[in-house]
This record gives C-alpha cells, sequence and structure tokens, in this order.
C-alpha cells in the first residue's frame, strides 16, 4: 500500500504545508521506503538547507536520524520524539493501513529549548566552517517539549481521522 493509496498527494503535500506554518517545522511526508513523495520543499532555518547541500550532511545527519526514528515509530506504533545528531528535534508519526506500515508524517529543525545545536557535529559532517555553522544556528528557532508533544498529538490525529475504506 502506498501514502497515496490513502490521501491524494496534494493532501499529504498540504498537511506539510500546514505542519511548516502552523508548526515551524521542515515537514515531510515519507513513504515505507523513507522516500519524500509530494514536491514540496520547504525550511524553516537557514541551517537545515546548509546541511542537506552535501550528500555528507544528509548522510551523517539527516538520513541516520530518520531511518533510526522511522524504524522505532514503525516498532511501536508510536510518535517519537527526538533530536538528531545536530541537536534538532525530529517528530516521527507512523502510519498504518491494516497492520501494514505504510509511511510516516513529521517535522524537524528546531532545538528543544535549553538545548544548542550541535554546531561542531555539523561542522565536522559536512566540512563547513565552524563560524559560519554558527552563524548559520542563531537562526534555529527554539521549540518546548509540551509544543512538540502538541505536535506529535495533532499528527496522531490527523493519521487517525484518514477515512478508511
Amino acid at each position: 500500500m502506498l501514502m497515496t493509496d490513502l490521501l491524494p498527494k496534494d493532501q499529504w503535500a498540504n498537511l506539510e504545508k500546514t505542519l511548516h506554518d502552523d508548526w515551524g517545522v521542515n515537514a515531510c511526508a515519507y513513504d515505507a521506503k523513507g522516500m519524500t513523495f509530494t514536491g514540496y520543499k520547504n525550511f524553516i532555518n537557514p541551517l537545515c538547507p546548509e546541511i542537506k547541500s552535501y550528500p555528507e550532511g544528509i548522510q551523517a545527519i539527516c538520513s541516520v536520524a530518520h531511518q533510526h526514528m522511522a524504524q522505532q515509530a514503525q516498532a511501536t506504533g508510536k510518535t517519537v520524539i527526538e533530536q538528531c545528531d545536530a541537536g534538532m528535534l525530529k517528530i516521527c508519526t507512523p502510519i498504518f493501513e491494516d497492520g501494514e506500515f505504510v509511511g510516516i508524517v513529521g517535522g524537524c529543525g528546531r532545538v528543544p529549548e535549553g538545548e544548542k545545536v550541535e554546531t561542531y557535529t555539523i561542522h565536522k559532517a559536512i566540512n563547513v566552517p565552524l563560524d559560519t555553522i554558527e552563524e548559520l544556528a542563531k537562526d534555529v528557532a527554539t521549540i518546548s517539549m509540551e509544543k512538540a508533544q502538541d505536535m506529535g498529538g495533532f499528527l496522531e490525529g490527523f493519521v487517525a481521522d484518514i477515512p478508511r475504506a
């Protein structure tokens, strides 16, 4: 089963836009293979596109976090909220249909309140000068765990409300 068997691609893109606009995250819907499919591109801060502009950044930071958290969400059937190696929070909600794992919806790109972006880790991963990374990190907004959990609840409600055949 595909994500687009549950909802049309434009409705998944609308969810991503809502997550970006209302919750202030880099939003994404991923299929069961971990691939994006809507074409909606969004960044909530200038640091994330810098990380993603390097294959090493995607591999060392973004993909590792996504794979780990998607596996956790799939195994538990619950929303997972954790920090990636860059120190930013990632929120993943799994989608199942008749017991089959179909995909993940969620967002990332904000640092938990009281925490800092792991600028040195990013610097080592993508080999961009540390001062450049530190400057970009200044524009990464914080998020409270309460707000992250509220977003997880919003996603769980969205998933639960998907019309079933």
